[in-house]
């Protein structure tokens, strides 16, 4: 696997769409400085994912888009293609040749493309895992970068090792597995919260269910032991009245035999016994009526005992179920405040809900409006920029106009003076004679002042008519007035001469140049123009440096909403489930109000069935008291009656005593078998009754047909009293229950099979956590020991690539914490020859940067890279090092492609391609290759026979003595591959077998 070829455009300096081919071996590229050079390695890294623009020396990412120069536009979109050959199938895709392709716009849209397919930046990283490319590993060095890895913390230098350890792929499946496992403790935390809530449920309906089973249980217990005692009742008086019937049969019989012998006795009294027949049918009529009324009489009472058992059993019924009526009551009262207390929560998590939803559309708002303001920024930062170079470009028109101008002031100027003959000494002398005349002309007409003043007192004495001026005074005074305005008319005609003279020595186009249309005011104008220009330059960059910081505070400010909308989602989702888990308890309590509201109906129901019962057999026993009462008084008048024609009878028939007397006996006879026979069948109408009411008390009680279970008469073995007792038991059982939920026993089956499922998930999760813990313990045993085994491996060869670079001396690599391998530091000490062994951050530039060499090296002999760029890491050597360099690049060059960026010529002769980097217009960067086909570049002489090429083993030198640079040992290199280097032939070091190394 090498680089094929580079293609950049619209990437920084690379305005026009450029192809760099690379070469195997080495590739040396070269070009002055501020040329473009650098920007290669930044478009490599660039488009391996590189995502700080501080990497790229920009500001921002956008930055890295051409922005144009004076005579090019700016482009809107960056774009870095890299093709990379692949038939050793190291990268892992079943192609030949793989070309990763970044997209960047100006809208800041970036786009990432593997073989013309749109991809994510992970899937362009996970490509490039442990095989030592990367934005980040050891395939790019620069100079800056060797600084990084000597000078900065021990912590930061471990990506070197990790990636020549191939440990990054299982460092971001540890970081991927320690994520889940995180989320999967959260989702645990919120499973096991909404158990704890089902649990609690559950707890309470699996009371609620037992108790409930229980009272169904004791419900049909009662109902069994009930139609137990109705069924013995049932058949009792079933057999009670089959025994009367045949006893009533029999009584027939031995009635008709009776009257059958009364009827033969009567015979022959007929006809003087007609009244006697009579009197007698009517005494029987009473006695059947008595005795009737008698049977009917104890049937009322017999009922009215039973009726009142019933009365007594009905209102027992009636107060249990007022007491359950009450308790229900309470209950659902309880229950209706507890439901509309959860409503109330449930009303106040969705309103937070609510409002924390209005939150987040607020920010969401926020963030669009400072994204939106922050593109309005940018277009006008993008419009000050572009009237900044109009401005510049008007201000080079006018600084070109004015220099015109000036140089045309300065013509017009010496014209002017050689055409007017000016002299600036004749000037100069015409000044000082025309001061002087003035000078005397000023002193002469100050003398003459006091002439005047002299004739003014005279004047005024005149006036005063104090004394007359004389004549010889007068005259006195008129001559030396004449006298004095004579000489300074001479003088005056002396100043018109000499003023005359300085006219004529002054230029006269000066005031041409002065004019309002003249060329000194087009250069002020000019200036006017260059300041206002200069001024709109300032301004525009004011507002471009405030709308940058705008941007960078509307950036933070960005940032801040986000972080905002992730706690407030957070939030909402919390809020959410608890508002769920509060709904569900809100149902449940809704369903356990429905339950107590049903079970009230019921007994509300059967209170109502009660109390009506309860009246029916008042009225019944109203009723059978009212006949009762009836009875007695139709028996006592039927007796008086039957007494009084009894004694009729007996009367008269005295005549008729003998045969009368056997009527008699015969008639007390048939009274006996009809009393008997009423008896008989009052009692039979009794038991009848008796099965009649048991059959309408079961269906009343039970709403159901005490005959749909009478086959199970004969299967009855239990003893009445035993079942009663039962019954009575089973009553006081039922109300040591209390009230009770009987819809508990459906809403427990509900909740447990949630419970199960819930809890069924937790084992999954809790499943999944230790998995996850597993997998993260197995991810960071396997790294560490692939990190000690790349360590040891890298330290051995550090110490002797550092004894071949520096020829002796003595470097050490060690872990700050060696118990955590995985978070521990690396220190480096370096022992050049002839000093002691200290940190590197004490050497000298020229030793760090060896020191760098020796370390990338000692990598590559335990996992090379498949290409390497080299940005100036040999600018602060000396010759000898750069000969020793370039010697190892050579060596290493047949197993990895190198492309060094360098000003060195050593380095140069050492490379087989010569990539040039020019800029043949200015900010544009162009790229242009050659192909060395001499490969006689040695760049130091060949290798002594005797003189091995590495260390044999890392033991501390002898005081005095420095270990012989050499590599005898054969599980490093062989005898057969020890040959040619001593022949003198230049080769690299294995590096396909990293054990070998």
């Amino acid at each position: 696997m090498f680089l094929k070829n580079l293609d950049i455009f619209g990437f920084k300096s690379f305005a026009d769409r450029t192809r760099v081919d690379f070469a195997d071996g080495i590739t040396a590229l070269l070009g002055p400085n501020g040329c473009g050079k650098s920007n290669v390695v930044d478009a490599i890294k660039w488009v391996l994912g590189e995502q700080a623009s501080r990497a790229m020396r920009a500001e921002k990412m956008e930055d890295v888009i051409f922005n144009g120069t004076e005579n090019r536009k700016a482009l809107n979109v960056a774009e870095v293609a890299l093709t990379i050959e692949n038939e050793s199938g190291r990268l892992p895709m079943d192609v030949a040749e793989i070309q990763i392709k970044r997209r960047l716009y100006r809208s800041g849209e970036s786009e990432y493309f593997i073989n013309s397919t749109p991809v994510k930046l992970k899937e362009i990283r996970e490509l490039f895992w442990d095989t030592g490319v990367g934005k980040a590993a050891y395939s790019v060095m620069e100079q800056g970068k060797i600084d990084q890895v000597l000078s900065s913390k021990p912590d930061e230098r471990r990506y070197l090792f990790e990636e020549a350890a191939g440990i990054t792929r299982f460092k971001v499946k540890s970081a991927e597995a320690e994520r889940k496992l995180a989320k999967t403790e959260e989702n645990m935390r919120q499973v096991e919260g909404i158990l704890g809530e089902v649990k609690r449920s559950y707890d309470s309906l699996k009371v609620q269910a037992d108790k409930t089973l229980k009272y169904r249980s004791l419900r049909e217990e009662i109902f069994q032991f009930e139609l137990d005692i109705q069924l013995l009742r049932l058949k009792q008086f079933k057999y009670e009245r089959d025994e009367r019937n045949e006893n009533l049969k029999r009584r027939t019989e031995e009635r008709d035999t009776i009257r059958s012998d009364i009827d033969a006795v009567s015979k022959s009294l007929e006809e003087n016994m007609d009244v006697v027949n009579s009197m007698e049918e009517t005494l029987i009529q009473y006695q059947k009526d008595i005795y009737g009324l008698a049977v009917e009489k104890n049937a009322r009472e017999k009922e009215a005992r039973l009726f009142a058992e019933q009365r007594a059993d009905t209102k027992a019924a009636i107060q249990q179920n007022e007491s359950r009526e009450r308790a229900i009551g309470i209950k659902i009262e309880e229950l209706t405040e507890d439901a509309e207390e959860q409503d109330g929560v449930v009303r106040d998590l969705q309103k937070k809900v609510h409002d924390i939803e209005a939150n987040i559309t607020g920010f969401e708002e926020s963030v669009q409006a400072a994204a939106s303001r922050i593109g309005e920024n940018d277009s006008g930062v993008r419009q000050s920029e572009e009237e900044i170079r109009n401005l510049e470009k008007e201000r080079g028109d006018h600084e070109k106009a004015l220099e015109a101008i000036t140089d045309d002031i300065v013509a017009a100027l010496d014209a002017g003076l050689r055409e007017a003959g000016y002299s600036a000494a004749e000037r100069r002398s015409t000044e000082a004679s025309l001061e002087e005349t003035l000078g005397f002309l000023r002193t002469l007409l100050a003398g003459r002042e006091t002439l005047l003043r002299d004739l003014a007192a005279a004047a005024e004495r005149s006036a005063a008519g104090d004394q007359l001026p004389s004549s010889a005074e007068l005259k006195r005074i008129a001559e030396g007035l004449a006298a004095a305005l004579g000489d300074a008319a001479a003088y005056g005609d002396k100043v018109l001469a000499l003023f005359e003279s300085y006219r004529k020595s002054t230029p006269s186009f000066i005031d041409e140049f002065l004019a309002p249309e003249g060329i000194i005011t087009k250069k002020r104008s000019l200036d006017t123009n260059i300041r206002a220009a200069n001024e709109g330059i300032t301004g525009r960059r004011s507002r471009i440096a405030g709308l940058r910081q705008d941007n960078e505070n509307l950036n933070i400010k960005i940032d801040e909403y986000r972080a905002t909308l992730e706690e407030l989602r957070i939030g909402r989702a919390r809020m959410t489930a608890q508002a769920q888990a509060a709904e569900e308890q809100s149902k449940l309590i809704r369903r356990e109000l429905a339950g107590q509201e049903g079970l009230l109906k019921t007994v509300q129901d059967e209170l109502f069935l009660g109390r009506k019962r309860f009246d029916e057999i008042n009225e019944r026993i109203a009723d059978t008291e009212s006949e009762l009462a009836e009875i007695e008084q139709k028996g006592l008048r039927l007796t008086a009656d039957l007494e009084k024609l009894e004694k009729d009878i007996s009367k008269k028939n005295g005549d008729v005593a003998g045969k009368q007397e056997t009527i008699k006996k015969r008639t007390a006879d048939l009274a006996k078998v009809q009393a008997t026979l009423e008896r008989i069948h009052l009692e039979l109408v009794q038991s009848e009754t008796e099965i009649k009411n048991i059959q309408d008390n079961f269906r009343e009680t039970h709403s159901r047909d005490l005959m749909e279970f009478e086959e199970r008469i004969f299967t009855i073995t239990t003893p009445a009293a035993e079942l009663r007792d039962s019954l009575s038991q089973a009553r006081n059982k039922l109300k040591d229950l209390g009230s009770v939920n009987l819809m508990a026993p459906e809403e427990f089956a509900e909740t447990k099979e949630r419970y199960e499922f819930l809890s069924s998930q937790m084992a999954d999760l809790t499943k999944a956590r230790d998995d996850l813990e597993a997998i993260t313990k197995e991810i960071k045993q396997e790294s560490s020991d692939l990190f000690i085994a790349t360590y040891n491996k890298i330290k051995k060869n550090f110490h002797n690539m550092f004894r071949r670079l520096f020829g002796g001396g003595k470097a050490e690599l060690r872990l700050v914490d060696p118990n955590h391998v995985l978070e521990s530091g690396i220190e480096i000490y370096a022992q050049p020859p002839g000093k002691k062994l200290e940190n590197i951050t004490l050497l000298s530039g020229g030793e760090k940067s060896m020191t760098a060499v020796a370390l990338l090296f000692a990598t590559y002999m335990v996992k090379p890279s498949p290409f390497c760029l080299l940005d100036e890491i040999d600018a602060a050597l000396d010759e000898q090092n750069v000969i020793r360099f370039v010697q190892l690049l050579r060596e290493f060059g047949s197993t990895s492609q190198f492309i060094v960026i360098t000003h060195n010529k050593k380095t140069v002769t050492g490379a087989e391609t010569l990539l040039g980097v020019t800029m043949e217009e200015s900010g544009i960067t162009k790229v242009i290759s050659v192909k060395l086909k001499n490969e006689e570049l040695a760049v130091t002489p060949e290798p002594d026979k005797d003189t091995p090429l590495f260390e044999e083993e890392d033991v501390e030198p002898e005081e005095g003595r420095e270990l012989p640079i050499g590599i005898n040992d054969p599980a490093l290199v062989s005898e057969a591959e020890l040959r040619p280097i001593r022949a003198g032939a230049a080769r690299s070091v294995p590096a396909a077998d990293n054990e070998s190394h």
